[in-house]
């Protein structure tokens, strides 16, 4: 710390979040601890750091937040002892013991960990900055205005920190599951979207693409089609269909008939196993993304697969060959009866799961031509339009202020940013709130 300057809370909290306070602790009463995880750290919102995991005298792991202090008394001049937001704390660190108590609003006493002066811990250079610029209701905007390109660079490298991370869970099931089954769930968890995610997700479990592959191999190419929208619909719970139901679905009445037929006829195996309807939810959905306007374009991915190998050979040759990867992906998802998905509906599929598990398969295979196609449309897509998620992110950067042209890279981005540190307000981590502050004025 340079000499003469007042020691500072914000010096001690970033010694604890680099790891300049060390894994292996004593409490003021003789307790040892390992820090298993040292937690988020919050920008002021509650305890300093949420969701730590620490291990007492090497037997005992407990949850919670940390809070930080230059003195124990500090708990008690900032109120803590009467706030129930701090309930969850299970850890006091102070650089200075003074003998206060540490006890919380519902009774329980708080672990003290004495770390000595704080000036023996570098003085980060962030510390100096004004952190109550940031974390309200604007962050970024003059950075928006004078640097949007810094901006773009940030919400791409969080789009890929986003991307990464999805890969690597999607490796991780690779090694356990079949790829055809995996790709088959990522796409059916992008089409249930956020309304219909979990009933997907289920139905993905329940009607194996294996077996329903093997089905549609043994169909008549023309009876494809039906069988696949029996198969899904029936299985999803949706059959016998109300006229409600086939008017959302835009299916005429021979069509509903020949589905119908075919669940009958070929759904044995799953007629008394199907999911209830009334898991999916239909209110306050718009007709394109109804359930069984999803399920239908499902069923033509999957029925018009069957004759070029299956799901997995023709998705990854749609990524290796596709000069237009939207719209040959659209296309997939239509066909004599169903109406192909949307464009914004097909970018987020393609950037949130089809992309994400090409890569994953390619490491896994060490297909170095599909992670390289897979890479070049990661580049490329454009970004579909805002939802909830991303306009909430972006006006917390920019306001009213527009975006640009960011693509489905930094709308991925924008998606992390939100649900990875703004919300948790982890602003302290956040590379935007740096950028803006690191610019004085």
């Amino acid at each position: 710390m340079a000499s003469g300057s007042a020691p500072r809370e914000i010096t001690l909290s970033a010694a604890w979040h680099s790891g300049a306070i060390g894994a292996e602790l004593l409490t003021t009463d003789g307790e040892s601890i390992q820090v298993v995880h040292r937690g988020a750290w919050s920008h002021g919102l509650g305890p300093d750091f949420q969701d730590a995991l620490l291990l007492f005298e090497g037997r005992e792991l407990r949850a919670g937040g940390v809070e930080i202090h230059l003195s124990t008394r500090g708990w008690i001049d900032h109120g803590h002892h009467l706030d129930p937001a701090y309930d969850a704390v299970v850890l006091h660190v102070v650089s200075r013991h003074d003998g206060t108590v540490t006890r919380r609003l519902d009774g329980a006493l708080v672990p003290v960990v004495d770390v000595g002066p704080s000036d023996r811990f570098d003085v980060p250079d962030f510390a100096e900055w004004d952190w109550d610029r940031v974390g309200g209701d604007v962050c970024a905007r003059r950075t928006m205005a004078t640097s949007p390109r810094a901006i773009h660079l940030i919400l791409s490298g969080l789009g890929d920190i986003r991307l990464a991370a999805r890969s690597a869970r999607i490796e991780a099931r690779l090694s356990a599951e079949p790829p055809a089954e995996v790709l088959w769930a990522e796409l059916l968890d992008g089409l249930g979207f956020a309304s219909n995610r979990e009933p997907m997700r289920a139905l993905a479990r329940l009607v194996p693409v294996a077996s329903l592959e093997a089905m549609l191999q043994a169909t008549a190419i023309a009876d494809r089609g039906a069988t696949a929208r029996g198969i899904l619909l029936g299985a999803a719970g949706f059959l016998r269909l109300s006229q409600t139901e086939a008017h959302a679905g835009r299916l005429p009445a021979d069509q509903v008939a020949r589905l119908e037929a075919a669940w009958r006829t070929r759904g044995a195996p799953w007629h008394d196993s199907g999911i209830s309807s009334s898991l999916w939810n239909r209110a306050r959905v718009r007709p394109a993304n109804q359930p069984i306007a999803r399920l239908l374009s499902a069923a033509s991915t999957i029925s018009q697969s069957a004759s070029y190998g299956g799901l997995l050979p023709t998705i990854l040759d749609l990524l290796v060959a596709a000069n237009d990867l939207v719209s040959s992906f659209r296309a997939l998802t239509a066909d004599n009866v169903a109406i192909a998905i949307g464009e914004d509906r097909a970018l987020d599929i393609l950037a949130s799961s089809v992309i994400p598990f090409a890569l994953a398969f390619a490491a896994h295979t060490g297909d170095d031509a599909l992670s390289s196609a897979a890479a070049e449309h990661w580049e490329r897509l454009p970004a579909p339009a805002g939802n909830a998620v991303t306009r909430r992110a972006a006006r917390q950067v920019a306001g009213r202020a527009p975006m640009g042209k960011i693509g489905a890279r930094g709308s991925q981005g924008l998606i992390h940013l939100d649900t990875a540190l703004c919300q948790p307000r982890r602003c302290y981590e956040c590379p935007v709130a740096s950028i803006e502050l690191s610019v004085k004025g």
